[in-house]
């Protein structure tokens, strides 16, 4: 998903739905070798059909090689090393909604379907 059409997405959530908080977050993985990978995180939540939702669009640079160290004993395992991209980004979009008896976020299950806000 482009920039444009997550902030169309967002716009269509805005005008359609109460948005409860928007926000955005850095999201740093850490590779096996202790290199950072930063990352952003968009977030908005807001009163869905569904109840209370949450949509992220995860922004991460786009990994171009693995690198593995192995070590010499025979019980060692492999460190992954990525090479990432400076200029390429993959986006992940994710829909949340809220389990009021875990009281945590749960993925919404959309299984090869289509879900439009």
């Amino acid at each position: 998903m482009t920039d444009e059409k997550w902030e169309d997405l967002k716009e269509n959530i805005r005008e359609k739905f109460k948005v409860l908080g928007e926000k955005t977050e850095p999201d740093i993985i850490t590779d096996d070798i202790g290199n950072k990978i930063k990352g952003e995180k968009d977030i908005i939540i807001f009163e869905g059909p569904t109840g209370k939702m949450e949509v992220t669009k995860t922004k991460r640079p786009v990994i171009l090689d693995k690198k593995s160290h192995y070590h010499k004993t025979q019980a060692g395992k492999a460190l992954i090393e990525y090479i990432v991209s400076d200029t390429e980004f993959t986006n992940k979009i994710e829909v949340f909604t809220w389990d009021t008896i875990a009281n945590d976020w749960k993925e919404f299950d959309t299984r090869g379907e289509n879900i439009s806000f």
